[in-house]
């Protein structure tokens, strides 16, 4: 399959979603019909509590959601990019191995952090935690990241075009 087209359905993918969203939040400021938006909460959001209940699957979901147009809009940008090396260095399917695995990795990172780390920083401080266990995280952040960082470790004399 062509790279482009790879590289085009995640972004596809990602606007997408970040489109159910928009009509999910409208639904409900508009109709107070909150379904849609529930749903895109319990499936596209990471959380402790997303964790602890067996929505294993928010863990990769989350990695392609966006709820805010400067967030997506970012994403998207450096996942273009940065995704055009990175496919010509290793191909589609390791291109999207990486893009779910550093998904992932991401989104077990913030469960970890906000858990364990965040409560223990909260303490040493003196402070209680406010933290909200059904408060989540999304984006593609975690998986930009991951192929942010292989393409300058795997192809760091390769010189390639960043949009600014």
């Amino acid at each position: 399959m062509d790279p482009n087209k790879v590289l085009w359905g995640v972004i596809g993918t990602n606007v997408a979603i970040y489109g159910v969203w928009q009509y999910g939040i409208s639904n409900y400021r508009q109709f107070g019909d909150p379904g849609c938006l529930q749903f895109m909460l319990r499936h596209f959001m990471n959380s402790p509590e997303a964790w602890q209940n067996g929505r294993w699957h928010t863990l990769l979901t989350s990695a392609f959601s966006h709820k805010d147009l400067d967030h997506l809009g970012i994403n998207m940008l450096v996942l273009y990019s940065m995704g055009q090396g990175v496919l010509q260095a290793i191909g589609n399917s390791r291109f999207l191995l990486l893009y779910a695995g550093a998904g992932v990795a991401g989104s077990l990172a913030t469960i970890f952090y906000r858990k364990y780390i965040r409560p223990s920083l909260e303490r040493s401080r003196g402070r209680h935690a406010l933290d909200n266990p059904t408060m989540g995280s999304l984006g593609a952040s975690g998986s930009v990241m991951g192929l942010t960082t292989f393409f300058a470790c795997a192809c760091k004399w390769r010189l390639t075009p960043v949009l600014l």
